[in-house]
C-alpha cells in the first residue's frame, strides 16, 4: 500500500533538539512580494545551457538522443515504407550490430507507439524466421516495459495484427515468447476496458483442435491470459468454454508428449485461478492433487524444478482456499521431491520454499519416527549448503558470522526448527541425535560435519529441560569432544557453538567430568590455533563453562586459562573481538572465584593490564585501551581492595578522558565502555569524586547533548541505537552518582544537569526516561547541601518537581508511572522546606489528575472486561495504586494545613466513586484515599461519613477481594473519628469484622490482623454501644503477629485494658485471666515483641505479678533462659 514519505520515516527515539535560535536583533526576512524590491537579475540563456548539459551528462549512454536520432527516425519510423525497417532487423539478426540495437532501444523509449505498430505490420507479413524472432523479442520488451505508454488506438490496431501472426505461426519455438507478448497486449487492453474475445475464442479453438501444434499454441495462450480475461463469465460459463478447457486439459495432462504435458501442468494452475473466480472449489481441489501427482513423477530435474516453481507461484497467490485441508499432501510431496537422488540445491530451495510458505504445525506434530528421519535428512542436506568464504575468518567484519550461509541453509534452519519446536520431543530428540551421530558427524565433507554440530547445539538449546536430551547427553558430548580434534576451522567453530549450549547442562557435565575434558581441549586452542574466530569462540566456550559449572570444578584450570587469556591480550594483532571476549572471560573468572583470583592471579593480571594501558611502547586499539581500563577498575572493585591509590585513580580518569577525546563521534561501543568504567569508579567508596567532576562534566554533558541532536535516521542499525541508548543511560547514572556523593564540586553544575535530565524525559526510549526520572530527585539531595540562597533552591525544586509531574502526565509505561509516584513522595520527604505554596498546588493538581486518570481507566477497562469476559493488562497495578495513596499521605502529613484546600478538592472528586455499582478496584482505591485522609483531617469525616460507611460495608458484604483490606481498615477509622455518626452502624460493622476473622485460614494474615485491630478500635472508642462478649471475643483473637502497626495498636489496647482492670476483659471471677496471661506470654516470647515500649514494660510487670516466665534466647554459644 502506498504511503507518504512522512509515514515511512523512522521516528526519533529520544526528545527532539531545542528549537533553532532566534534571529539577531534588527534582522528581518525580505518580503518577496514587496513591489519596491527588485528581483535579482537572471541569465535565462545561461540557465538553459547549464540545464541542457546536465541532461546530456545524465542520459543513458546506451541510447541515442536529439539530432542524432532524427535521421534514423525519418528512415525507419516516419516513412510509410516497411522494407527499410525490415532490412535493418534482418541485418541485426545476421550481424548482431550493436549500433542497430542502440537504435531499436532508442525507438522503444521515444517512439513506442509508431515502432510497435510497424513491427506488428511486418510480423503480419510473415517474414523469415530470424526476422520474426527479433520482432517478437522487441515487441515483448516494449509490452513488458511499464513506462512504455501505448495509445488505445494503437492497441486496437495491433490486436488483429498479432492475432493473425499467431494464427499463421508454425514454429513451436516461437510460441512461448509470442504468446507472452500477446498476453501482455491483452492485459493492456483489459486494463483499458477493451475486450479481446476473439483471442479467447481462438485459444479455445486451438485447445480443442486435433493438431498437437495448435493444442500447444492454445495452452500457451491460456497460460498467458491476464487475470482480467477470467472475469468474462459470459464467455467462460454461459458458452461452455470453461468446461471445454477443463476436459481437454485433463486429456493433455497424461499426454506422452512432454512439452504438451508441461503446458497442461501450467494450464492447470491457470484453471485453478479461474475456478476460484467461479467458486468451483471441488475443481481446484482435484486439480491440486493432479499437480502433486505430476510432481511425484519426477523425470528430468529441470522439468521438476519448473513444476515446483510454478507451484510456488500458485502458493504466493493463495488466499487460504487453494491448499486448505491439503497441507499434509503438499508437505510430503515436496519432501519426496527434495529426496530425489542427486537433487540440486535449486530444487531443494524450491521445495522448502513451498513448505515454508504453506507451513502448518499440525503436519509435523504427529509424524512417525521414520517420517521424522526423512524430514531430518532433507533439513541436514539443506544445512550443509555453506560456502567457505574468506570473509568468514575476519572476526571484526560486522557480518562475518553470516558469510557463506546460503538461502538453502536458512531454509534448512526453518525445517529443523519446525521439527524441534512443533514435533514430538520424544520422537525428535532421539531420532535427530541418531541420524546426526551415525550419518553426518563423521562425513568427509566438512559442510556435513559443520551442519551436524550446529544441529547438536540447537537440540541442546531448545530441549534444555527435556528428559530425552539428558538421556542422550553422554553420546552428544562425546561427539563434541571428538569434534574438537577436527582440523577444519568451521567445524571447530560449530563445536564451540555446541559447547556454549551444552554448558547449561551443569549437572550432566560434572557427572561425567565432561567440563574438565572440554576445558582440557579448549585451553590449548586459545593459544595455538591459527584461526582467530576459533580462538574467539574457544574463549566464549570457556566463559560459558566458567559461568555455569562453579569455581570448585574449574579451579585446576585457573592458571593455564588466565595465562592463555593474558597472552591473547599481549599479542600484537588487530582482532578486537577476540581481545574483548578474553577480557570479559577474565572478569567472569575473577568474580566466580574472588579469593583464589586475588591470591594467585590478581597481581599478574593487573600488571598485564597496566602494561597494555600505561606503557609508552604499547599502542593498543582505542577499544582495547578502554576495555582494559574498565577491567582494571572492575577487578579493583570486585576482587581487589575496592580502593585506588589517589595517583592511580587520577591516572585512570585522565586516561579515560584523553581516550574519549580521540574517539570519533560514531565510536559508540568504546564510549559505552569508557562510561561503564567511570560508573565503576563512582561506586568505589574510597575514591573522592570531587577531584574529577569538573574534568568529567564537559565530556558527560557533551556526549548527551551530541546524541540528543542525533536522529535515528543517521544511525545504521538497531545495534547502534542500543549502544547510543546505553551511553545516555550510563551518563545519566554517573551524573546521579555525582549528585549523591559530591557536596562540593557538583552543586555548581546542577542547573545544566537539571536541564539535560528534563529534556530526556521526553524520549521514546524507556531506559533513557527511567535514568533521567531516577536522576532528578538526586539533584534535590545535592541541592540541600549546595551553597545557594533559598530562592534559588526553591526555584530548582519547583522546576524538578514540576518536570516529574509533567512526565507523569505523559508516561505510558506502568512501571515508570509507579516509579514517578514513588519519587515524588521522596522529593517531598527530602526537600519539603523548599516547597512553595505554588508548588504544593502543582503537586495537588498532579495527584488530582492522576486520580481521575486511574478512575477513568478502571471504569473503562472494567466495561471492556465485562464485554470481552477476559482480563485487561492495561489496568494500573496494585503497586501503582499504593504509590498514589502513599503520595497523598506523604503530602498531607508533610504539609498539613498548607494543603487543606487541596484535600477538599480531592475528596469531592473521589467520593463519587464509592458507589456500590463501581468496580471493586475502583472502590478499593477510593476507600484507601479516605483512609489516609481522615486520620489527618478528622473534621472532614462527618461530611463524607455516610457514603464512606455504606461503601466499606457493601464491599465487605460482597466479599470484594481488592476492597476487603481497605474496607476493614476503614471500620477502625470510623470507630475512632466517627463519634455518634458511627453508632448506628457499629453492630453491622462488628458482624462484618466477625465474618472476616472467621475466614482466618483462607484470607491473608494482614487482613486478619487489620480486622482484629479494627474490632479493638470499636471497643476503645465506641464502648458504650457494645457488650462484654465483644471484648472477650476480641481477646481470643490475640496476639497479632504480621501487620506491625495493627498489632502494635491491639497489644497497646490490651495493656491499657489490663492496667484499668477492665471487667469485660477479665470476665466474672477473672475467668479470662489464663487467656490474658497466655496472650501476653506469646507477645513477650516473640522475636519482635510487637508493641510500644510502655506497653511491653507493663506486660512484663503483669507477668511478674502472675508467676513470671522463661524466655529462650538463641545464641552462638548455646541457649540461655531469662526468668522474670
Amino acid at each position: 500500500m502506498a504511503s507518504t514519505s512522512e509515514s515511512n520515516s523512522t521516528p526519533r527515539f529520544w526528545s527532539p533538539p531545542l528549537p533553532p535560535p532566534k534571529p539577531p536583533p534588527g534582522f528581518s526576512l525580505r518580503n518577496p512580494f514587496d513591489p519596491d524590491i527588485n528581483s535579482p537579475h537572471r541569465n535565462f540563456f545561461e540557465q538553459r545551457i547549464v540545464k541542457r548539459r546536465f541532461i546530456e551528462n545524465n542520459q543513458d549512454k546506451s541510447l541515442i538522443h536529439g539530432h542524432k536520432l532524427q535521421d534514423h527516425t525519418a528512415i525507419f519510423i516516419e516513412s510509410n515504407d516497411l522494407s527499410s525497417l525490415q532490412e535493418a532487423i534482418d541485418e541485426y539478426a545476421q550481424t548482431e550490430d550493436e549500433s542497430l540495437l542502440t537504435i531499436f532501444k532508442s525507438f522503444e523509449l521515444n517512439y513506442p507507439n509508431s515502432f510497435s505498430f510497424k513491427l506488428a505490420k511486418i510480423l503480419q507479413l510473415h517474414p523469415p524466421f530470424q526476422i520474426r524472432t527479433e520482432i517478437v523479442a522487441i515487441l515483448h520488451s516494449i509490452q513488458k516495459n511499464p513506462t512504455s505508454f501505448l495509445h488505445s488506438k494503437i492497441l486496437m490496431a495491433m490486436r488483429n495484427l498479432l492475432l493473425h501472426s499467431v494464427k499463421v505461426e508454425s514454429e513451436e519455438i516461437l510460441f512461448p515468447v509470442l504468446c507472452q507478448t500477446i498476453g501482455l497486449l491483452a492485459d493492456r487492453l483489459y486494463r483499458s476496458s477493451l475486450v479481446w474475445e476473439e483471442l479467447l475464442q481462438y485459444a479455445c479453438d486451438c485447445i480443442s483442435a486435433d493438431s498437437q501444434s495448435n493444442n500447444k499454441k492454445g495452452l500457451t495462450l491460456f497460460v498467458e491470459f491476464p487475470v482480467n480475461a477470467f472475469q468474462n463469465r459470459e464467455f467462460w460459463l454461459n458458452q461452455g468454454n470453461f468446461d471445454l478447457v477443463v476436459l481437454k486439459n485433463s486429456e493433455f495432462i497424461y499426454s506422452m508428449d512432454q512439452d504438451l504435458k508441461a503446458l497442461a501442468y501450467d494450464s492447470s494452475i491457470s484453471l485453478m485461478l479461474l475456478s476460484k473466480n467461479f467458486q468451483k472449489t471441488d475443481l481446484y481441489d482435484s486439480l491440486l492433487l493432479i499437480l502433486l501427482n505430476i510432481i511425484d513423477q519426477h523425470g528430468d530435474e529441470q522439468v521438476l524444478v519448473n513444476r515446483v516453481s510454478r507451484l510456488c507461484d500458485l502458493v504466493s497467490l493463495d488466499d487460504g482456499n487453494f491448499f486448505k485441508g491439503k497441507y499434509g499432501e503438499v508437505f510430503w510431496c515436496m519432501i519426496r521431491a527434495a529426496e530425489v537422488e542427486g537433487a540440486s540445491e535449486e530444487l531443494r530451495i524450491k521445495t522448502c520454499t513451498v513448505i515454508k510458505e504453506l507451513y502448518e504445525e499440525n503436519v509435523i506434530k504427529n509424524v512417525s519416527c521414520e517420517e521424522m528421519k526423512r524430514v531430518l535428512v532433507v533439513a541436514m542436506n539443506m544445512l550443509s549448503c555453506v560456502v567457505d568464504d574468506p570473509l568468514w575468518y575476519d572476526v571484526d567484519y560486522e557480518y562475518s558470522v553470516n558469510v557463506g550461509l546460503t538461502d538453502a541453509f536458512y531454509l534448512g534452519i526453518f525445517l529443523f526448527n519446525s521439527l524441534s519446536l512443533d514435533g514430538d520431543e520424544g520422537v525428535f530428540v532421539p531420532t535427530a541425535i541418531e541420524i546426526i551421530t551415525v550419518k553426518y558427524a563423521s562425513k568427509i565433507d566438512w559442510q556435513l560435519r559443520h551442519a551436524a554440530l550446529l544441529a547438536i547445539g540447537w537440540i541442546a538449546e531448545r530441549n534444555f529441560k527435556g528428559q530425552d536430551m539428558i538421556q542422550y547427553f553422554d553420546q552428544v558430548v562425546s561427539l563434541v569432544l571428538k569434534s574438537l580434534d577436527d582440523l577444519d576451522p568451521r567445524v571447530l567453530w560449530a563445536a564451540m557453538h555446541a559447547i556454549a549450549c551444552l554448558s547449561e547442562f551443569k549437572e550432566q557435565l560434572m557427572h561425567g567430568d565432561y567440563h574438565k575434558k572440554l576445558l582440557t581441549k579448549l585451553v590449548p586452542i586459545i593459544r595455538w590455533n591459527s584461526c582467530v574466530r576459533v580462538q574467539l569462540y574457544a574463549v566464549i566456550g570457556i566463559h560459558s563453562l566458567v559461568k555455569n559449572c562453579g569455581i570448585d570444578k574449574i579451579l585446576p584450570f585457573g592458571e593455564p586459562m588466565v595465562a592463555s587469556l593474558l597472552v591473547l591480550l599481549l599479542l600484537k594483532h588487530d582482532k578486537q573481538k577476540l581481545q574483548v571476549e578474553a577480557i570479559d572471560t577474565l572478569k567472569s573468572f575473577a568474580v566466580s572465584m574472588p579469593v583464589t583470583f586475588r591470591q594467585n592471579y590478581y597481581d599478574t593480571t593487573m600488571e598485564t593490564l597496566k602494561v597494555i594501558v600505561f606503557n609508552k611502547h604499547s599502542s593498543p586499539a582505542l577499544l582495547i585501551f578502554a576495555k582494559c581500563l574498565e577491567c582494571m577498575i572492575y577487578l579493583v572493585r570486585k576482587v581487589g581492595p575496592d580502593s585506588f591509590k589517589e595517583e592511580e585513580a587520577v591516572q585512570v580518569v585522565e586516561s579515560l578522558i584523553s581516550l574519549e577525546g580521540k574517539l570519533s563521534n560514531t565510536g559508540y561501543f568504546a564510549k559505552c565502555i569508557i562510561l561503564q568504567a567511570l560508573e565503576q569508579i563512582c561506586r568505589c567508596p574510597r575514591v573522592s569524586i570531587d577531584k574529577f567532576i569538573d574534568k568529567l562534566m564537559p565530556m558527560l554533558l557533551g556526549s548527551i547533548q551530541h546524541y540528543l541532536d542525533l536522529t535515528v535516521d543517521k544511525l545504521k542499525d538497531d545495534g547502534e541505537k542500543d549502544l547510543v541508548e546505553t551511553m545516555i543511560v550510563q551518563a545519566c547514572n554517573i551524573l546521579s552518582y555525582f549528585a549523591v556523593r559530591s557536596s562540593r564540586s557538583f552543586p555548581p553544575h546542577i542547573g545544566k544537569v537539571n536541564t539535560m535530565f528534563t529534556r530526556l524525559l521526553g524520549c521514546s526510549s524507556f531506559q533513557i526516561r527511567k535514568a533521567s526520572i531516577l536522576g532528578l530527585p538526586n539533584l534535590l539531595l545535592s541541592l540541600k547541601v549546595a551553597d545557594k540562597n533559598m530562592e534559588i533552591k526553591r526555584g530548582f525544586t519547583f522546576f524538578i518537581v514540576q518536570s516529574l509531574i509533567e512526565a507523569l502526565k505523559k508516561e505510558t509505561d506502568r512501571d515508570l508511572y509507579t516509579i514517578v509516584m514513588r519519587l515524588l513522595a521522596r522529593c517531598i520527604q527530602t526537600s519539603s522546606s523548599f516547597f512553595s505554596d505554588q508548588l504544593i498546588k502543582v503537586i495537588a493538581d498532579g495527584i488530582d489528575d492522576t486520580t481521575k486518570k486511574i478512575i477513568d481507566t478502571e471504569i473503562n477497562k472494567a466495561e471492556e472486561v465485562v464485554a470481552s469476559e477476559s482480563g485487561c493488562e492495561s489496568l494500573p497495578t496494585e503497586d501503582t495504586l499504593q504509590e498514589v495513596v502513599q503520595l497523598i499521605e506523604t503530602t498531607i502529613i508533610t504539609f498539613k494545613d498548607r494543603c487543606k484546600l487541596h484535600v477538599d478538592d480531592l475528596m469531592s472528586n473521589v467520593v463519587d466513586f464509592l458507589a456500590d455499582d463501581n468496580p471493586d478496584r475502583l472502590v478499593a482505591f477510593a476507600i484507601s484515599i479516605f483512609n489516609v485522609t481522615f486520620p489527618l483531617f478528622p473534621d472532614k469525616l462527618p461530611t463524607y461519613h455516610d457514603r464512606y460507611n455504606l461503601a466499606f460495608c457493601f464491599a465487605l458484604k460482597r466479599d470484594y477481594p481488592c476492597s476487603g483490606l481497605h474496607a476493614t481498615r476503614a471500620i477502625g477509622i470510623c470507630a475512632m473519628y466517627g463519634g455518634d455518626q458511627f453508632k448506628s452502624s457499629a453492630k453491622v460493622c462488628i458482624l462484618r469484622l466477625y465474618k472476616v476473622i472467621s475466614k482466618r485460614l483462607s484470607i491473608s494474615e494482614l487482613l486478619y490482623d487489620t480486622a482484629v485491630s479494627a474490632l479493638g478500635k470499636i471497643i476503645e472508642f465506641q464502648r458504650d454501644i457494645i457488650g462484654p462478649k465483644v471484648v472477650q471475643k476480641w481477646l481470643n483473637f490475640l496476639p497479632l503477629k504480621h501487620a506491625y502497626d495493627e498489632a502494635r495498636y491491639a497489644h497497646g489496647l490490651l495493656s491499657k485494658l489490663i492496667q484499668s482492670s477492665d471487667e469485660d476483659l477479665f470476665g466474672s471471677n477473672n475467668k479470662n485471666l489464663p487467656k490474658i496471661i497466655s496472650a501476653i506470654k506469646e507477645i513477650l516470647s516473640g522475636p519482635d515483641r510487637i508493641g510500644t515500649e510502655e506497653a511491653i514494660n507493663q506486660m512484663i510487670d503483669f507477668i511478674d505479678q502472675h508467676g513470671g516466665m522463661e524466655i529462650e534466647l538463641g545464641g552462638t554459644r548455646g541457649t540461655t533462659f531469662i526468668v522474670f
